[in-house]
């Protein structure tokens, strides 16, 4: 059985051909509108947005743990969220 796309060339072989669809010649044509390269440059806009904003988190560095009051002889009583988590109090590290 002969391949489907082979075409024979009188004496001069066989020689593969393309199928018709690949032969035709046709211009290609795109069509670019204005409202298209609107929304491309509002996407660029939002992706811009997005690198910015996840620069400036990893510039700001992690959070630092809420601080505690240490001493309970304050006349100021302990922030809501502080007493209702029972945490503990933070005491200072020495760096020596």
């Amino acid at each position: 059985m002969a391949a489907p796309h082979l075409v024979s060339n009188g004496g001069a072989g066989r020689r593969p051909q393309l199928p018709a669809f690949c032969r035709t010649r046709r211009p290609t044509t795109v069509a670019v509108t204005v409202n298209s390269l609107t929304a491309l440059r509002l996407l660029v806009l939002v992706g811009l947005l997005f690198q910015l904003s996840t620069l400036l988190l990893v510039i700001a560095g992690p959070v630092p743990p809420r601080l505690q009051a240490v001493s309970t002889n304050s006349p100021f009583p302990p922030a809501a969220g502080v007493a209702a988590s029972g945490g503990q109090p933070m005491s200072q590290a020495s760096d020596r």
